[in-house]
Protein backbone atom coordinates (compact mmCIF):
# COMPACT_ATOMS: atom_id res chain seq x y z
CA UNK A 1 0.00 0.00 0.00
CA UNK A 2 1.28 3.48 -0.90
CA UNK A 3 2.15 5.90 1.91
CA UNK A 4 1.83 8.96 -0.36
CA UNK A 5 -0.37 11.57 1.23
CA UNK A 6 -3.67 12.14 -0.51
CA UNK A 7 -2.85 15.86 -0.41
CA UNK A 8 0.31 15.47 -2.50
CA UNK A 9 0.54 17.69 -5.57
CA UNK A 10 1.93 14.68 -7.49
CA UNK A 11 -0.47 11.76 -7.86
CA UNK A 12 0.58 8.18 -7.31
CA UNK A 13 -0.07 7.48 -11.01
CA UNK A 14 2.32 10.24 -12.07
CA UNK A 15 4.97 9.12 -9.61
CA UNK A 16 4.69 5.55 -10.88
CA UNK A 17 5.03 6.79 -14.45
CA UNK A 18 8.24 8.64 -13.59
CA UNK A 19 9.73 5.60 -11.84
CA UNK A 20 8.75 3.46 -14.85
CA UNK A 21 10.61 5.73 -17.26
CA UNK A 22 13.62 5.88 -14.93
CA UNK A 23 13.85 2.10 -15.15
CA UNK A 24 13.18 2.17 -18.88
CA UNK A 25 16.15 4.55 -19.30
CA UNK A 26 18.39 1.85 -17.83
CA UNK A 27 16.77 -0.93 -19.85
CA UNK A 28 17.23 1.07 -23.05
CA UNK A 29 20.88 1.80 -22.27
CA UNK A 30 20.35 5.52 -21.77
CA UNK A 31 21.52 5.55 -18.13
CA UNK A 32 23.18 3.34 -15.54
CA UNK A 33 23.79 3.46 -11.79
CA UNK A 34 22.22 6.71 -10.61
CA UNK A 35 22.90 8.77 -13.72
CA UNK A 36 20.33 11.06 -15.25
CA UNK A 37 17.13 12.47 -13.82
CA UNK A 38 13.50 13.13 -14.71
CA UNK A 39 11.03 15.85 -13.80
CA UNK A 40 7.45 16.73 -14.69
CA UNK A 41 5.69 20.08 -14.43
CA UNK A 42 2.71 20.25 -12.10
CA UNK A 43 0.02 22.78 -13.07
CA UNK A 44 -1.25 25.48 -10.78
CA UNK A 45 -4.30 24.37 -8.81
CA UNK A 46 -6.41 27.05 -7.16
CA UNK A 47 -4.12 29.14 -4.95
CA UNK A 48 -1.26 26.66 -5.40
CA UNK A 49 1.24 27.88 -8.04
CA UNK A 50 3.06 25.69 -10.56
CA UNK A 51 5.61 23.22 -9.21
CA UNK A 52 7.55 20.21 -10.46
CA UNK A 53 7.99 16.65 -9.28
CA UNK A 54 11.59 15.44 -9.65
CA UNK A 55 13.68 12.36 -8.99
CA UNK A 56 15.90 12.24 -5.90
CA UNK A 57 19.68 12.38 -5.91
CA UNK A 58 21.81 9.27 -5.60
CA UNK A 59 19.08 6.61 -5.70
CA UNK A 60 19.49 3.61 -8.01
CA UNK A 61 16.56 3.28 -10.35
CA UNK A 62 15.99 -0.37 -9.51
CA UNK A 63 15.48 0.66 -5.88
CA UNK A 64 13.54 3.87 -6.44
CA UNK A 65 9.89 3.92 -5.38
CA UNK A 66 7.19 6.54 -6.05
CA UNK A 67 7.45 7.85 -2.49
CA UNK A 68 11.08 8.88 -3.10
CA UNK A 69 10.15 11.66 -5.53
CA UNK A 70 10.13 15.28 -4.39
CA UNK A 71 7.77 18.14 -5.17
CA UNK A 72 9.52 21.48 -5.59
CA UNK A 73 8.17 24.99 -6.16
CA UNK A 74 9.39 26.92 -9.20
CA UNK A 75 11.55 29.08 -6.89
CA UNK A 76 13.38 25.96 -5.70
CA UNK A 77 11.59 25.56 -2.38
CA UNK A 78 11.04 21.90 -1.53
CA UNK A 79 7.33 21.40 -0.84
CA UNK A 80 7.29 17.65 -0.34
CA UNK A 81 10.39 15.72 0.71
CA UNK A 82 9.18 12.24 -0.16
CA UNK A 83 11.09 9.70 1.91
CA UNK A 84 13.76 12.19 2.90
CA UNK A 85 16.16 12.14 -0.04
CA UNK A 86 17.50 15.37 -1.50
CA UNK A 87 16.33 16.36 -4.97
CA UNK A 88 18.44 15.82 -8.07
CA UNK A 89 21.53 18.01 -8.04
CA UNK A 90 20.36 19.43 -11.37
CA UNK A 91 17.12 20.82 -9.95
CA UNK A 92 18.11 24.45 -10.81
CA UNK A 93 18.78 23.38 -14.39
CA UNK A 94 15.34 21.80 -14.73
CA UNK A 95 13.67 24.91 -13.33
CA UNK A 96 15.54 27.16 -15.78
CA UNK A 97 14.26 25.14 -18.74
CA UNK A 98 10.68 25.17 -17.50
CA UNK A 99 10.86 28.95 -17.16
CA UNK A 100 12.15 29.32 -20.72
CA UNK A 101 9.77 26.83 -22.35
CA UNK A 102 6.15 27.09 -21.16
CA UNK A 103 5.26 24.44 -23.77
CA UNK A 104 7.49 21.89 -22.01
CA UNK A 105 5.95 19.74 -19.28
CA UNK A 106 8.63 17.06 -18.81
CA UNK A 107 12.42 16.82 -18.86
CA UNK A 108 14.54 13.68 -19.23
CA UNK A 109 18.31 13.82 -18.69
CA UNK A 110 20.24 10.79 -19.98
CA UNK A 111 23.90 9.89 -20.37
CA UNK A 112 23.82 7.51 -23.31
CA UNK A 113 26.90 6.33 -25.18
CA UNK A 114 26.68 7.74 -28.71
CA UNK A 115 25.25 11.06 -27.56
CA UNK A 116 28.32 11.32 -25.35
CA UNK A 117 30.64 10.24 -28.17
CA UNK A 118 29.46 13.11 -30.36
CA UNK A 119 29.28 15.45 -27.39
CA UNK A 120 32.90 14.70 -26.49
CA UNK A 121 33.80 15.55 -30.09
CA UNK A 122 31.77 18.75 -29.92
CA UNK A 123 29.65 17.70 -32.89
CA UNK A 124 25.97 18.67 -33.11
CA UNK A 125 23.71 15.68 -33.65
CA UNK A 126 22.28 16.18 -37.13
CA UNK A 127 19.11 14.30 -38.11
CA UNK A 128 19.65 11.25 -40.31
CA UNK A 129 16.61 9.25 -39.09
CA UNK A 130 12.95 10.16 -39.44
CA UNK A 131 12.20 9.66 -35.73
CA UNK A 132 14.91 12.19 -34.89
CA UNK A 133 13.29 14.77 -37.16
CA UNK A 134 9.82 14.09 -35.79
CA UNK A 135 10.69 14.08 -32.10
CA UNK A 136 13.76 16.29 -31.68
CA UNK A 137 12.53 18.62 -34.47
CA UNK A 138 16.02 19.36 -35.81
CA UNK A 139 19.77 19.24 -35.22
CA UNK A 140 20.62 18.98 -31.51
CA UNK A 141 23.20 21.59 -30.42
CA UNK A 142 26.15 20.91 -28.13
CA UNK A 143 26.80 23.06 -25.08
CA UNK A 144 30.50 23.29 -24.15
CA UNK A 145 31.41 21.37 -21.02
CA UNK A 146 30.93 22.95 -17.63
CA UNK A 147 29.62 21.80 -14.27
CA UNK A 148 25.87 21.45 -14.47
CA UNK A 149 24.31 21.92 -11.04
CA UNK A 150 23.59 25.64 -10.94
CA UNK A 151 20.98 28.02 -12.29
CA UNK A 152 23.43 29.94 -14.47
CA UNK A 153 24.29 26.74 -16.34
CA UNK A 154 20.58 26.00 -16.70
CA UNK A 155 19.88 29.44 -18.14
CA UNK A 156 22.69 29.09 -20.70
CA UNK A 157 21.47 25.60 -21.61
CA UNK A 158 17.88 26.80 -22.01
CA UNK A 159 19.02 29.71 -24.16
CA UNK A 160 21.04 27.44 -26.47
CA UNK A 161 18.19 24.92 -26.66
CA UNK A 162 15.88 27.72 -27.75
CA UNK A 163 12.23 27.32 -28.63
CA UNK A 164 12.24 25.07 -31.69
CA UNK A 165 14.34 21.99 -30.85
CA UNK A 166 13.54 19.41 -28.16
CA UNK A 167 16.99 18.36 -26.98
CA UNK A 168 20.45 19.66 -26.15
CA UNK A 169 23.73 17.84 -25.60
CA UNK A 170 25.83 18.80 -22.61
CA UNK A 171 29.35 18.07 -23.85
CA UNK A 172 30.99 15.21 -21.93
CA UNK A 173 27.85 14.81 -19.83
CA UNK A 174 24.84 13.62 -21.81
CA UNK A 175 21.52 14.82 -23.15
CA UNK A 176 18.59 16.87 -21.92
CA UNK A 177 15.35 16.02 -23.75
CA UNK A 178 12.12 17.96 -23.36
CA UNK A 179 8.53 17.26 -24.31
CA UNK A 180 4.90 18.23 -23.86
CA UNK A 181 4.60 15.22 -21.55
CA UNK A 182 6.88 12.55 -20.12
CA UNK A 183 6.21 9.99 -22.83
CA UNK A 184 7.15 12.54 -25.50
CA UNK A 185 10.32 13.64 -23.71
CA UNK A 186 11.44 10.02 -23.33
CA UNK A 187 10.80 9.36 -27.02
CA UNK A 188 13.06 12.34 -27.81
CA UNK A 189 15.86 10.87 -25.68
CA UNK A 190 15.55 7.46 -27.36
CA UNK A 191 15.38 8.96 -30.85
CA UNK A 192 18.43 11.18 -30.34
CA UNK A 193 20.56 8.30 -29.04
CA UNK A 194 19.54 6.01 -31.92
CA UNK A 195 20.23 8.82 -34.39
CA UNK A 196 23.60 9.61 -32.77
CA UNK A 197 24.70 6.00 -33.20
CA UNK A 198 23.63 5.83 -36.86
CA UNK A 199 25.16 9.25 -37.57
CA UNK A 200 28.49 8.27 -36.03
CA UNK A 201 28.63 4.96 -37.92
CA UNK A 202 27.47 6.52 -41.19
CA UNK A 203 30.33 9.01 -41.01
CA UNK A 204 32.73 6.04 -40.87
CA UNK A 205 31.32 4.72 -44.15
CA UNK A 206 30.74 7.91 -46.10
CA UNK A 207 28.75 11.13 -46.08
CA UNK A 208 25.33 10.66 -44.46
CA UNK A 209 22.25 12.35 -45.85
CA UNK A 210 20.90 14.91 -43.41
CA UNK A 211 17.12 15.23 -43.09
CA UNK A 212 15.13 18.43 -42.72
CA UNK A 213 11.43 18.22 -41.88
CA UNK A 214 10.77 21.36 -43.93
CA UNK A 215 11.96 19.51 -47.02
CA UNK A 216 10.18 16.20 -46.38
CA UNK A 217 7.00 15.61 -48.34
CA UNK A 218 4.43 14.67 -45.71
CA UNK A 219 1.31 12.99 -47.18
CA UNK A 220 -2.01 14.68 -46.55
CA UNK A 221 -3.61 13.35 -43.41
CA UNK A 222 -0.38 11.92 -42.01
CA UNK A 223 -0.26 12.12 -38.21
CA UNK A 224 2.96 13.50 -36.79
CA UNK A 225 4.05 13.15 -33.13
Amino acid sequence: MSHIATTSRASLALREEIVYYCRESVRCGLNFNTQGNISVRLPAVGPEPEAIVITPSGVRYDRMVPEDLLVVATDGTVLETGTGYESSTELPVHLAHYRRRPDVHALVHTESTYVNVLGALGRPIEPVLLNMVLYAKGAVPVMPFEFSTNAAFGERSAELLGDDVNAIVWANHGLLAVGHDLDAAFKVAVAVEENAEVLYLAHQAGEPRILDLAHIAVPDGARLP
